[in-house]
């Protein structure tokens, strides 16, 4: 099934994301307008909280050039020791892939769930790295 996902600038309008099987069962990013927007499943909406009480999110991204794709971390950081943290698979991604440097830059990260219904927003920063897992602060 195509996913469709309609922009309202950085806001998701209308999509039907959830209404597939891949959809039901995995996270999901999509960038507009410099915000990265990542699609909870259901099934994972019991992590928001820990995703929402940070403060801010570090994306980490490193390119397969096997696949052509894109890996990606997101350390949600509370500055504890443990902090929430989501691993996304190469081709988890919709639309462009973010920007991202050695120096990270700053853009926002909006969570999502069906509806859609935006259920979080926070400060973000990007920036390449040599492996994942990385794990690590700014």
């Amino acid at each position: 099934m195509y996913i469709n996902i309609e922009n309202d600038g950085p806001d998701i309008r209308v999509t039907n994301y959830w209404d597939t099987e891949i959809g039901n069962k995995h996270y999901a990013y999509a960038m507009n307008a410099g915000c990265m927007r990542v699609l909870i499943p259901a099934c994972s909406e019991h992590f928001i909280p820990e995703m929402v009480t940070c403060d801010y999110a570090i994306v980490s991204t490193i390119a397969n050039p096997k696949l052509g794709k894109l890996g990606i971390e997101i350390l949600f950081e509370d500055h504890s020791q443990s902090p929430f943290c989501l691993h996304l698979a190469p081709g988890a991604g919709i639309g462009l892939y973010p920007m991202a440097s050695i120096k990270p830059i700053e853009r926002s990260l909006s969570l999502w769930v069906k509806g859609p219904k935006k259920v979080g927003t926070m400060k973000a920063y990007f920036r390449k790295v040599p492996r994942l897992p990385y794990l690590k602060s700014l």
